[in-house]
């Protein structure tokens, strides 16, 4: 859904409470983190000729790289919010 999120999608996911997107990533992280697990370096290193992205076809490696930038950014995004709230802390 997040990926192609229109007007259903984002309603979705706007909205909900802080535990709501902290249990999120935390779901998601240990489902990527299993996931990886079972792969090895010949399937990161798999060019994906099919990707949209220019200049060309890129890899597994390249395409987590980037999720992970993602999700370090959200993360981060987070914390600096929850910081910020009644009685939140800004977790170190």
């Amino acid at each position: 859904m997040p990926s192609e999120l229109g007007d259903e999608g984002r309603k979705a996911i706007k909205g909900n409470t802080l535990d709501f997107y902290l249990s999120t990533l935390d779901e998601v992280r240990s489902n990527t983190l299993a996931e990886l697990k079972k792969r090895d370096d010949k399937w990161l290193l798999t060019e994906d000729k099919t990707w949209p992205w220019k200049p060309g076809p890129t890899n597994n490696y390249c395409k987590w790289f980037h999720v992970c930038e993602h999700e370090s950014n959200h993360n981060g995004q987070i914390k600096y919010l929850k910081g910020r709230l009644p009685g939140g802390k800004e977790e170190k």
